[in-house]
Formats: C-alpha cells, sequence, structure tokens
C-alpha cells in the first residue's frame, strides 16, 4: 500500500468521526481492527477491539458531543512502512450536558492494511475532556474552584 493510499483511509476516517458518520467510519475499519486509547479518563475504555465495538463505541457519541470537526490534519507516512500514518489534528466541538466547549489536539499512529485501517492509537489531553464534561482535576495541596 503507498502512503498516498494510507493518507486517503486515515482522512476518510478523521473526516467521519469528525462528522459523528457511523456508517463511514466503519467502511475505513478491518474487521478485526484494534483502537488504543492509553490517555483516557477513568469511564472510558483504554483498548476497544473489532470492528463492530469500535463503531458500538462511537456510536454512544452524538449523546454526548456535538460532531468534532476535526480539522488541522498533518499526516506523515513512516519512512519504513508506508503503511503507517502519524497524524496531528485539533477537534472543535461542545459537550451536550455541560453546554461547554471541547477543544482538544491529538496525535495518533494509524497501521492500514489492505485498505481499512487494522490498528491506531490516539493520544489526546484527558484533563481537558474531564473538564468539559465538568470534571476537575486538581494538584495536591491546590484548592478546588468553586
Amino acid at each position: 500500500m503507498s502512503s498516498s493510499d494510507a493518507d486517503e483511509v486515515v482522512r476518510a476516517y478523521l473526516d467521519a468521526v469528525g462528522a459523528l458518520d457511523l456508517e463511514a467510519l466503519a467502511d475505513t475499519l478491518a474487521d478485526d481492527v484494534v483502537m488504543d486509547l492509553p490517555y483516557a479518563p477513568p469511564g472510558f475504555p483504554r483498548r476497544v477491539e473489532g470492528k463492530a465495538d469500535v463503531t458500538a463505541f462511537f456510536a454512544g457519541m452524538p449523546a454526548m458531543i456535538t460532531p468534532l470537526r476535526f480539522h488541522d490534519y498533518r499526516l506523515d507516512a513512516l519512512a519504513d512502512d508506508p503503511g503507517s500514518i502519524v497524524a496531528q489534528y485539533a477537534s472543535d466541538a461542545r459537550i451536550l450536558a455541560t453546554d461547554r466547549p471541547y477543544r482538544n489536539s491529538y496525535i495518533a499512529r494509524f497501521r492500514v492494511r489492505g485498505g481499512a485501517i487494522t490498528w491506531f492509537a490516539e493520544y489526546f489531553d484527558p484533563v481537558t475532556l474531564v473538564e468539559a464534561l465538568g470534571g476537575t482535576v486538581t494538584m495536591p495541596g491546590q484548592e478546588v474552584p468553586t
């Protein structure tokens, strides 16, 4: 697979997730896809396996958040594996329950084989998500804002 083919798959994935378009999202995933979210806060899974379960994870998002509207994509293929893409992007959404903005920055690594994503790991600032959901994160000895 060429890096431009892998780029197209990753862009299609980001566009689908950004629009919360589950059908388009499923079209980008291999049946045995693995999604890793190493920095996910408590209450969120760190790993989801299989197309059905990854799609189900995203299926719950429209009840929680407006479309993420990912933007400012930068995609780079790894020199030794053009099917592996490192992506940087940002989101601009709103959490429905709190009416707070959710703007985050992401770095992700994707592995694309046979025209579909087989594995990806997404890294984002979990504090930004927790605060948008109405939570707080404080350092020991720091007063909690009221």
